[in-house]
C-alpha cells in the first residue's frame, strides 16, 4: 500500500469495495462506447460488413429511398446525404449498445465476482486487482493477469473523470509494471482503442509501443522489460 500527498492510496481490492470498482469499470466502458465518434465508426463498419455479406442490396435500396425523399424535399444532394446519415445514427447506437451488452455478458462472471476472481487460490497465481482510494472512496482501478510465464496483460484500468490528470493513472501503471518485474514478466500487454485518447497518451508516455491496429481504432500496446 502506498499513499501520496494528495491522499490517494494504491492498494489491493477489498471485498467491500467490489461494487464500487465494478461501477467504475462499467461506467467507463459505457461512456467510451456511446460517443458519437464510436457510433459513426460502428455505422461505417456495419455498412462494410453488410456489403461483404448477403442482403447488402436491401440496405442500399433503403438508403437510396431515404436519400430520394430528402432530395425531393431539400433539392440538395449534400443535405440529402447528411440527413440520411443522421437518420441512420439511431441504428448505429443500437448496434453499439448491442455490442456493449454482449461484451459485458461475456465477462459477467468476472465483473460480478471481482474480489474472488482475483483472489482465488484454487486458480493459478498471476491475477491481481488494485484500486486507487481517496478519502475512503474508490476512484480508480487496474488489474493484471499473466497470460504466460513471460507475458502479462493490464485489464480494467479506469479512473473517475473528476480525478484524472492527477497522476492516478500513472501510479496504477507503475504498480502494474512493478508487479511484472517482480514476477519475471518479460512482455507487458495492453489493449485499448481510439475512444480512449487519455489512455493512449499514458501508455505511450510509459514506453509502450503500438504493435497492432485493428479496424483503424483498436490498439494493442506492448513493452519489453
Amino acid at each position: 500500500m502506498e499513499t501520496d500527498p494528495n491522499n490517494v492510496t494504491i492498494r489491493k481490492l477489498r471485498q467491500d469495495e467490489e461494487s464500487q470498482a465494478r461501477d467504475i469499470i462499467v461506467s467507463g466502458i459505457y461512456t467510451q462506447l456511446v460517443t458519437v465518434l464510436g457510433a459513426i465508426r460502428l455505422l461505417i463498419v456495419a455498412t462494410l460488413l453488410r456489403c461483404c455479406f448477403s442482403c447488402f442490396w436491401r440496405m442500399y435500396v433503403a438508403y437510396g429511398f431515404l436519400m430520394a425523399i430528402f432530395y425531393a424535399v431539400s433539392n440538395s444532394v449534400w443535405v440529402s446525404v447528411i440527413l440520411t446519415a443522421v437518420s441512420c445514427l439511431p441504428a448505429a447506437y443500437g448496434i453499439q449498445y448491442t455490442i456493449y451488452l454482449h461484451w459485458l455478458r461475456a465477462r459477467r462472471m468476472e465483473l460480478d465476482h471481482l474480489y474472488s476472481w482475483y483472489n482465488a487460490k484454487s486458480y493459478k497465481t498471476g491475477r491481481k486487482f488494485w484500486v486507487a482510494v481517496c478519502d475512503g472512496k474508490v476512484i480508480g482501478t487496474a488489474a493484471v493477469e499473466k497470460t504466460s510465464n513471460t507475458e502479462a496483460e493490464l485489464k480494467w484500468m479506469s479512473v473517475l473523470p473528476e480525478y484524472r490528470r492527477r497522476g492516478v493513472g500513472t501510479r496504477l501503471m507503475k504498480r502494474f509494471e512493478g508487479y511484472c518485474r517482480c514476477e519475471g514478466v518479460e512482455k507487458m500487454v495492453i489493449g485499448t482503442s481510439r475512444l480512449q485518447p487519455e489512455a493512449v497518451r499514458l501508455f505511450k508516455r510509459s514506453g509502450f509501443v503500438c504493435t497492432l491496429t485493428i479496424a483503424g481504432g483498436i490498439f494493442r500496446f506492448e513493452k519489453m522489460i
